[in-house]
């Protein structure tokens, strides 16, 4: 087993019936590292010793040695004070709702991980990081259920549930236009596959806008941006959305609305399934509402 100091790991090979390669033998050796890529990661920055010296990747661990791990490679963050809505939590993972206008990680300080950043002092976990990593993100206007492990064990098992599209993601949305009842939409993005399948909840007439549509939208696979892009390309831009807007007019001010609302998963370390889900905004029925409202008050006075 390893032995655990603030900064630095450390452990005395033996017991080996024969040498190993020493990026095998230290993601093994090391939950901190748990894959062959990170202790690769951690040769290249100089964080891995053996016997006092830089591991190099031609290496390879014997009884005897002594392997340093220093660090976890995973920065340390400043601590910044804005509440978040806790979904799920366990030692291992921890789900949030986050709001629009905020990012899950980055080059700003306020930030969905850095608002976590203490998050992680009690963890007694051998492969606990710094503070809660996020998996996956969810675009700076989007709100919704983002995923972020504790561990280095989680952080793998849940980057390769994303990475094979095991994590079922629905979003709620409002967006232009009379959607048909059900589709799939195909459009590759960037010369790659993409696909949405998307359901109408409900849909309402608009005196400026035609038509709105409250839609749920699944993503079956996940490329950048793919929901808002393959509802510009249907003609069904969400509601507030800027980026791909272009010269048409929409309701600016309130936000983009579209919400991460609900995202099931198998558990990397207990195996149990996870179903997490959450409210959409209320200002999404609150616009259909008044969009219905503004239409049937116009439609009178030309009555009258």
């Amino acid at each position: 087993m390893s032995k655990k100091s603030s900064k630095r790991w450390v452990v005395k090979v033996k017991d080996l019936e024969k040498t190993l390669p020493i990026n095998i033998y230290a993601a093994k050796a090391f939950p901190i590292l748990g894959s062959k890529s990170a202790a690769n990661k951690a040769i290249s920055s100089n964080r891995l010793l053996i016997n006092g010296e830089p591991a190099k990747i031609s290496d390879w661990a014997k009884n005897g040695d002594k392997i340093t791990l220093k660090g976890s490679g995973v920065k340390k963050i400043k601590k910044i004070e804005f509440h978040l809505d806790i979904v799920f939590e366990d030692d291992f993972i921890i789900a949030i709702n986050k709001p629009g206008g905020i990012a899950v990680n980055g080059n700003r300080n306020k930030t969905v991980e850095n608002a976590l950043a203490d998050k992680n002092y009690n963890n007694k976990n051998s492969d606990v990081l710094p503070h809660p990593v996020a998996c996956h993100r969810i675009d700076v206007p989007t709100n919704g259920i983002v995923l972020l492990a504790k561990t280095k064990k989680a952080l793998v098992g849940l980057n390769n549930l994303f990475q094979n599209n095991q994590v079922k993601k629905e979003y709620i949305a409002v967006v232009h236009g009379k959607t048909e009842e059900k589709g799939r939409i195909s459009f590759p993005i960037k010369g790659k596959k993409a696909i949405t399948e998307f359901e109408t909840l409900q849909s309402t007439p608009s005196k400026m806008f035609d038509h709105f549509s409250l839609v749920k939208l699944m993503p079956i696979t996940g490329r950048t941006h793919q929901l808002r892009i393959h509802m510009q390309q249907e003609g069904h831009l969400i509601v507030g959305d800027k980026m791909y807007a272009g010269r048409q007019k929409t309701i600016l001010g309130k936000g983009m609305m579209l919400c991460a609302q609900k995202v099931s998963f198998e558990h990397p370390i207990s195996k149990k399934t996870i179903d997490l889900q959450i409210l959409y905004p209320e200002k999404f029925k609150r616009v259909m509402a008044r969009e219905k409202t503004i239409f049937k008050s116009q439609k009178k006075k030309k009555r009258k």
